[in-house]
């Protein structure tokens, strides 16, 4: 007869598992055996699963030992639960490997398998990311007509990725020459799938981008946003200059990232089947783009703005 601890250097030696995450389930074995240490009054040099309780007769003789039942690991579980989900997460998942190992190489009855204890009854609900509204979109606009050292620029930039769902890498790295002023497109060469893709942009926005170039004396090459000294934009300093923004107009705190999310909601909220938006966005996953969408987002009630018409002509009077 082995102890609990021996059982567990067999299980070490033997078991198939990354490195990384036989450490990590050792880890948390060796806590629950600790919590058997104090639960049935023993050294930990002296636990045995399959000799935890006993039945005694009236003069304190055993007649009967019984090995680890899942009763006592489901009081183990309600004694962490308040760590949360993940660590309870890994405590069963380190216990159903170590106790399946067990019930494959010694016959072993796995008390796993009894739990009244569910995992998913404390799965956490998850945590959407904040998207702008549309009518947050006109005051993010508006805040960038009042408050902006670089109106042209700024306009074009955070309207372009609000209206394309591109990623902040895309269009920094967007060239004069890449923009169809005629057709209202962009072609992208530089993309993070590396797969060249056609962006359709809202009607007039082309020529506004081209316009813009022109005003900036950009050669075809040249990147289309450059920063105030003419060198290339960084996501930090692009992120910067939209919180900067958002500070002012007493918005919710976004990244660039989250406008790329907050297009993909507005797109779905008009109703777009998601492997167009899918295809927009430039996954190949539709799993990813599923993630891109809030489901909480709730949208403005008698605010309508086909093909973002109304912020179209709130610029053309503004600028």
């Amino acid at each position: 007869m082995i102890t609990a601890l021996e059982q567990l250097e067999i299980y070490q030696k033997n078991v198939r598992l990354a490195r990384s995450t036989l450490y990590t389930y050792s880890l948390y074995i060796n806590k629950f055996f600790h919590y058997l240490s104090k639960e049935m009054e023993t050294e930990l040099q002296e636990i045995y699963l399959n000799k935890v309780s006993k039945l005694s007769d009236s003069n304190g003789r055993v007649i009967r030992y019984f090995p680890i039942e899942g009763t006592l690991i489901d009081n183990y579980f309600s004694q962490i639960q308040h760590k949360g989900y993940n660590v309870l997460k890994d405590n069963y998942k380190a216990l159903m490997s170590f106790f399946k190992f067990l019930e494959h190489n010694y016959n072993f009855l796995n008390p796993m398998y009894t739990l009244e204890f569910h995992l998913k009854d404390y799965l956490e609900e998850k945590k959407y990311f904040r998207v702008l509204t549309r009518g947050n979109i006109l005051k993010l606009i508006n805040t960038i007509y009042e408050h902006s050292d670089n109106l042209e620029r700024d306009v074009n930039l955070f309207l372009t990725l609000i209206s394309t769902g591109c990623r902040i890498g895309e269009i920094l790295t967007l060239k004069c020459e890449e923009i169809d002023s005629s057709n209202d497109t962009l072609f992208l060469n530089n993309t993070k799938t590396k797969v060249e893709r056609l962006i359709y942009l809202r009607i007039e926005m082309g020529k506004a981008l081209k316009e813009y170039t022109f005003n900036c004396n950009r050669k075809p090459s040249d990147f289309v946003f450059l920063s105030d000294n003419n060198k290339p934009f960084t996501n930090k300093e692009i992120n910067s200059l939209l919180k900067k923004y958002l500070t002012i107009a007493k918005l919710p705190l976004i990244t660039v990232h989250g406008l790329r999310r907050t297009f993909a909601t507005l797109m779905a909220d008009e109703g777009t089947p998601i492997d167009v938006i899918r295809q927009l966005l430039g996954h190949e996953s539709l799993n990813t783009t599923k993630q891109y969408i809030n489901p909480h987002y709730v949208r403005n009630r008698d605010f309508n703005a086909p093909d973002n018409k109304l912020i179209l002509d709130y610029l053309n009077k503004k600028i």
